[in-house]
C-alpha cells in the first residue's frame, strides 16, 4: 500500500474565524473628520483670513478688485431659484441687502449645503475681494448702487458672519440713511398720508409699530409650489394696515413685540382695500427699531393706546373703612338682586345714602 504523505495545506489549519466586512477598514479620501465638518457646516467653524483686509463703511466702497470687510444691519432678504445641476454647483441663493449708517448695498449668498438663517435686522459681517456695480435695473432707486457676489462654501477668500446677539450691542448700524438730527427725515410720512397717496412718491417711507403678529400660514400657489406668509398688524397715530410678509422672511417677525417693535419701511407696495395690505419688494428697506426720535415718540404712543385700563378702578378714599372691612367678625352677604334692589330705590342724586354718586365693587 502507498504512503501517504501531508499536504501542504495540512500546516495551516484555519483558526474558524473569519473576519467581518465590518471589520475590514476602508481607505479615506485624505481629509479629516474636522476638515469635512467645515465644508459642510461653514456657519460654525472658525474663519483665518490668509491675508489682511481693509474695513470700511458701506458708503465708502467703490466698485473694482481689492479685499475689503464691512459690517451692516439686514434690511431686506429673499430667496432665489437656482436651475443648475451640476455636483458642484451651487444649491442655494439668497439676495440680501445690507445698510449701515452710510450706506446699503446687495450681497448675492451662494450656498451649497449651508442654511443662513437670516432674519431683518441682524448685523452681519461681509470679507469680499471684490466689489461690482448692483443689479438693480430701476433708475428712480439708487440706495443699492454696489453689489458683491460670495460663495463661502467654494470660494476661501469670502466669508458672511451673522454676529450672536451678546455680540450685538443694538446700536451699531441703527440710524436711518440720510437721518440727521433735529431735521426731518427725506420722504417720511404718516400710514394715512401714504394710504391716500403717498405711495406714488419715489421713495416713500412711513414709520409703524407693531400691533399684532399672525400665524406662519402655509398654502400651494397656483404653480404647485409651496408658500408661507405672516400678517403683521401695523399702525401709528393715524391709520391702521397690514404688513404681509411672504417666504423665508417670515421668520424674523418672531422676536417682535407688539407696542414695542418699530418698523421703518422705505418703499413699499400697497394694496387697496377695506383694510390696506402692505408689502415688502426687492427694493424695499425695512429698519427694525431705528434710532431716531420719531421712533421713540411712537413707541411711547403705541403703549398709551393700547394700555388696558383697570377693570375694577380704585375706591375713592374715605368711601370705605376696609379695616372694618377685613377685620369685622359680622359680614353682611348681599346677593345681586339686593344690590340691584338698592341701587334702583335710590338713583343717582336722590336719597341721603348715595348722595351725588354710587361706588361699589364686585369680586
Amino acid at each position: 500500500m502507498a504512503q501517504h504523505w501531508p499536504s501542504i495545506q495540512s500546516f495551516f489549519q484555519p483558526d474558524g474565524t473569519k473576519p467581518r466586512k465590518a471589520d475590514v477598514s476602508k481607505s479615506g479620501d485624505g481629509f479629516s473628520a474636522g476638515e469635512v465638518d467645515a465644508v459642510l457646516h461653514p456657519m460654525g467653524r472658525s474663519w483665518n483670513p490668509r491675508q489682511e483686509y481693509t474695513e470700511q463703511n458701506i458708503g465708502d466702497l467703490v466698485p473694482g478688485l481689492g479685499r475689503v470687510t464691512f459690517t451692516g444691519r439686514v434690511v431686506n432678504l429673499f430667496e432665489m431659484q437656482t436651475h443648475s445641476k451640476m455636483p458642484r454647483a451651487a444649491k442655494g441663493l439668497t439676495r440680501v441687502i445690507l445698510k449701515d449708517d452710510t450706506g446699503a448695498l446687495v450681497v448675492r449668498l451662494w450656498s451649497a449645503n449651508a442654511a443662513y438663517q437670516l432674519c431683518l435686522g441682524q448685523l452681519c459681517t461681509v470679507h469680499a475681494a471684490y466689489i461690482a456695480h448692483s443689479d438693480v435695473t430701476n433708475p428712480t432707486i439708487a440706495v443699492t448702487p454696489l453689489m458683491v457676489s460670495i460663495f463661502p462654501e467654494r470660494d476661501s477668500s469670502c466669508h458672511f458672519m451673522v454676529k450672536h446677539e451678546s455680540d450685538d450691542t443694538g446700536v451699531l448700524s441703527k440710524t436711518p440713511l440720510g437721518h440727521r438730527e433735529g431735521q426731518p427725515l427725506a420722504g417720511l410720512m404718516t400710514l394715512q398720508n401714504f394710504i391716500e397717496g403717498g405711495y406714488e412718491v419715489a421713495t416713500p417711507r412711513i414709520l409703524v409699530c407693531v400691533k399684532s403678529i399672525g400665524a406662519r400660514k402655509r398654502f400651494t400657489s397656483k404653480n404647485n409650489k409651496l408658500s408661507e406668509k405672516v400678517d403683521i398688524g401695523i399702525f401709528d397715530d393715524t391709520a391702521e394696515a397690514s404688513l404681509v410678509l411672504w417666504g423665508s422672511i417670515g421668520v424674523s417677525a418672531a422676536p417682535w413685540r407688539a407696542s414695542q417693535t418699530i418698523l421703518l419701511l422705505t418703499s413699499p407696495t400697497i394694496r387697496l382695500g377695506r383694510q390696506p395690505q402692505l408689502s415688502i419688494t426687492s427694493m424695499t428697506h425695512v429698519d427694525v427699531d431705528p434710532r431716531m426720535n420719531d421712533a421713540e415718540w411712537l413707541r411711547k404712543i403705541a403703549q398709551r393706546l393700547t394700555r388696558r385700563e383697570c377693570v375694577n378702578p380704585e375706591v375713592k378714599e374715605g368711601v370705605f373703612d376696609v379695616e372694618t372691612v377685613v377685620g369685622s367678625e359680622v359680614r353682611m352677604l348681599f346677593t345681586l338682586a339686593d344690590l340691584d334692589e338698592f341701587a334702583r330705590a335710590a338713583p343717582r342724586g336722590e336719597g341721603p345714602p348715595c348722595k351725588d354718586s354710587q361706588d361699589s365693587s364686585l369680586s
